[in-house]
């Protein structure tokens, strides 16, 4: 998180020491929300089985637009990216403007990359004028992303969520968890949906048990247990 903020105040500082035209009428692009309030992370850990998550975004002109489609031109700031394009990410082919239309809905595609359970990679995107587009204000021309597949323990696994259902956390007890309920999440969830999910583990290590005749062990060796009956 720290290096993460670093990385904003940096692009802020960027942003206003570098020559770029502000914001002065006419037809000028942006994205919606300012750099400091619009970093997007994008954590696989979240998505169990998917091996691409395409994340979307907005840009706007501030303009009255035209009535052809228009294209206008994102790119990668490659003195913050961390992100390889092409193997952690993939820009969109084509960013236009419909008819008439003041917003455009367009994304990045990130792809899960084994790297990314240790590391986590920053994309950070600017907007360039072109032939049809000024860019709008300094603090709007950039949006980053953050992207990672670590596993670390959720909000919602809470000391009650251990002392009734899952048992003392572990990350590979949570990695065991996603692998075999199929869900990363259980953020609002009710309490019989944690119930069943918690039971789904338990059933799957008695099973584990049984067909090897040992326990599943943590990794320091002790049987992963799921306190909750049932």
């Amino acid at each position: 998180m720290k290096n993460k903020i670093t990385a904003l105040l940096f692009l802020l500082a960027a942003c206003q020491e570098a020559e770029i035209p502000l914001y002065n009428g006419g037809n000028n692009v942006q994205f919606v929300k300012n750099l400091a309030r619009d970093s997007t992370t994008v954590a696989f850990l979240l998505a169990p089985g998917q091996v691409e998550i395409d994340s979307v975004f907005i840009v706007k002109t501030t303009g009255l637009g035209y009535p052809e489609e228009t294209p206008y031109k994102i790119s990668v700031d490659r003195q913050f990216t961390t992100a390889i394009e092409g193997t952690h990410f993939q820009l969109p082919g084509k960013t236009t403007f419909k008819p008439n239309a003041m917003r455009d809905t367009t994304s990045v595609k990130f792809y899960r990359t084994p790297d990314m359970k240790t590391n986590s990679f920053r994309l950070v995107l600017r907007l360039e004028g072109n032939e049809f587009f000024r860019v709008g204000q300094g603090e709007y021309l950039y949006k980053v992303f953050v992207v990672h597949d670590k596993i670390a323990r959720p909000a919602w696994w809470t000391e009650s969520v251990s002392s009734t259902y899952l048992g003392t956390y572990s990350d590979l007890k949570y990695q065991k968890f996603i692998d075999v309920t199929g869900i990363a999440d259980l953020t609002g969830a009710s309490a019989s949906e944690i119930r069943v999910r918690s039971l789904q583990l338990k059933y799957w290590l008695e099973e584990y048990k049984i067909a090897n005749g040992e326990p599943f062990r943590e990794n320091n060796g002790d049987e992963m247990k799921v306190p909750i009956s049932g």
